[in-house]
């Protein structure tokens, strides 16, 4: 019987879904079948046998979405363990990246019975153009600092790659 993951995230210009299926890849490279989707489109945690969780953070917090999906399956997490990743920082600096761990250390607190397997923070995409609303109301500002942030996107994709084998590796230990 082939092992399965779901690769549940939370996106809103796309950046995090791009990551969450260079995980998929890696996990399918790995011999595991991924289930890749938004978390707005996963009615069922039963059956998979290991959870992947992805968000970006959004001046420190996660989106919605990402809420709304641990309310609505919170009697499962007591006893599974997922696997965490976060698209935070903008920039190479080790104390953005702290930062961004700290904030998502913060979100992930709001759910005592949440105790993830791991917490994996990735560098990030930001284009003040692809801001989501209500974001992308300050680019209506004349002069507001935010319009001035050069785009970049930080992602590095073999460690993506990388952490995504190892989780292969991890529950293919424990099958």
């Amino acid at each position: 019987m082939p092992i399965t993951v779901l690769v549940a995230y939370a996106t809103r210009s796309g950046s995090t879904a791009e990551v969450a299926k260079a995980i998929g890849a890696s996990l399918r490279e790995a011999g595991i079948t991924p289930q890749v989707r938004p978390m707005r489109q996963v009615e069922s945690l039963q059956g998979p046998g290991a959870v992947i969780l992805g968000a970006p953070l959004y001046i420190g917090r996660f989106p919605r979405e990402f809420h709304q999906f641990m309310v609505r399956h919170h009697h499962v997490f007591a006893a599974i363990h997922p696997w965490c990743f976060v698209l935070g920082p903008a920039r190479v600096e080790a104390a953005d990246f702290e930062m961004a761990r700290k904030q998502a250390e913060k979100q992930l607190a709001r759910y005592r019975w949440l105790h993830p397997a791991e917490l994996q923070i990735f560098g990030g995409k930001y284009d003040v153009k692809n801001l989501p609303y209500p974001y992308s109301l300050v680019l209506r500002i004349p002069f507001f600092p935010v319009n001035k942030i050069p785009p970049s996107d930080i992602r590095d994709w073999a460690a993506i790659k990388e952490w995504g084998l190892g989780i292969a590796r991890q529950v293919k230990h424990a099958a």
